[in-house]
């Protein structure tokens, strides 16, 4: 069945100890590496919210050439990956087993990935279900990402509130901003945190073997142990609050998150990507706005945020894996047409200020990664 949307917009703008030396270990989210059915493969990341961006003043010019190895990892954020300078040998292979059993873990497959030349390994929590893969190949950078699921039920941005908030401080790093301190004295080469609109990641990178478990200790402990479920300031300086500077102006809204999504909502592409995906999925999690609405922001309250940080506590639950499943959008009988709006710049022409985009659905089976990459290359 054909689905098809059409936007047009009427109006412009002026937006852990380690295993073995040879392996590391990491949270898979959705899918594994080289391996995804297209079936669970997701909405491009249109709407991918990153942590670094708000604190790249804090960044020495020294430090900022490692960010060019942003965009290498970025694509790999999903997955987490993992790496090692140094190949397993047997004996090794075999002891990461032993130690993964002895934590409770069993080893669900073991292969050799050809495309990267990576061993990887899965093992599953026999408690809880949470899932650790563990990728070693030549590669000099060791990385280590922890990923949830969090798909959000309406647009107040709590998963984008809350990747900002954990990074505030910890039980056991009570800083003010933990984040910024690794910017400016860890040796990492990776460091950033991203929400997408189903999934949470948080990726770490080092070439130094401390500096790396350093790192992943920081994260692991701002992820399932943070400040913020306990401190209201922080949820209102990352998410919102009230704002008067001046008796006789209006009260305003304030807030790390709210600002940064008025910036995107003021921006054309941005607003005809998220309505275009909105548009095609309105019955699920991709029909409203992880990152937040600026008009919905502020009806989030403190205790909604504190209720969603459990979604961490999935690995003494069963049930959340379950419960985090993203359902599929029924197909549509007919093409819907969408119109939106977006502001216009005080003087421009409105009558040359339209954008249309149309989709429709290319199969409803799995594609084949050639064909994938087919389509990749005509869509740009």
């Amino acid at each position: 069945m054909e689905r098809a949307v059409l936007l047009r917009s009427l109006s412009s703008s002026s937006s852990t100890s380690t295993l073995a030396s040879s392996t590391r270990l990491f949270s898979r989210s959705v899918h594994r590496l080289a391996r995804l059915p297209r079936r669970h493969r997701l909405v491009p990341n249109v709407h991918q919210r990153s942590l670094l961006r708000r604190h790249l003043g804090f960044i020495s010019s020294v430090s900022r050439p490692s960010l060019q190895l942003s965009r290498h990892f970025c694509s790999l954020s999903v997955r987490a990956v993992a790496t090692s300078s140094v190949q397993s040998s047997p004996e090794v292979l075999g002891a990461d087993d032993d130690v993964a059993e002895k934590l409770g873990f069993e080893k669900v497959s073991d292969e050799f990935i050809e495309e990267c030349k990576s061993r990887a390994v899965l093992y599953k929590h026999k408690k809880t279900g949470a899932e650790v893969m563990s990728v070693s190949n030549e590669d000099e950078n060791k990385v280590f990402g922890i990923v949830f699921r969090t798909p959000p039920k309406d647009s107040t941005g709590i998963p984008h509130i809350l990747e900002h908030s954990v990074l505030c401080g910890s039980r056991k790093y009570p800083l003010k901003e933990p984040f910024v301190e690794l910017l400016k004295g860890s040796l990492h080469t990776f460091l950033n945190a991203f929400t997408y609109p189903d999934r949470t990641c948080y990726p770490v990178a080092s070439t130094n073997t401390k500096d790396f478990y350093n790192l992943v200790d920081v994260y692991l402990d701002a992820v399932f142990f943070p400040k913020c479920v306990e401190d209201i300031k922080t949820f209102q300086q990352e998410g919102w609050h009230y704002e008067l500077n001046d008796p006789s102006e209006d009260i305003t809204y304030k807030g790390v998150v709210f600002n940064e999504m008025k910036g995107v909502y003021s921006q054309p592409d941005s607003i005809l990507g998220r309505a275009s995906q909105q548009a095609l999925c309105p019955d699920n999690t991709y029909g409203v706005d992880s990152g937040g609405d600026p008009q919905v922001i502020p009806k989030l309250t403190f205790e909604e945020f504190k209720e969603f940080h459990q979604y961490l506590d999935m690995f003494e639950a069963n049930s959340a894996a379950e419960e985090s499943r993203v359902g599929s959008q029924k197909l549509f009988s007919e093409p819907v047409r969408i119109v939106e709006k977006y502001p216009a710049a005080e003087g421009d022409d409105l009558k040359k200020k339209h954008m249309v985009c149309l989709n429709w659905l290319l199969s409803e089976t799995p594609l084949d990664l050639e064909t994938e990459l087919a389509l990749g290359f005509l869509d740009h």
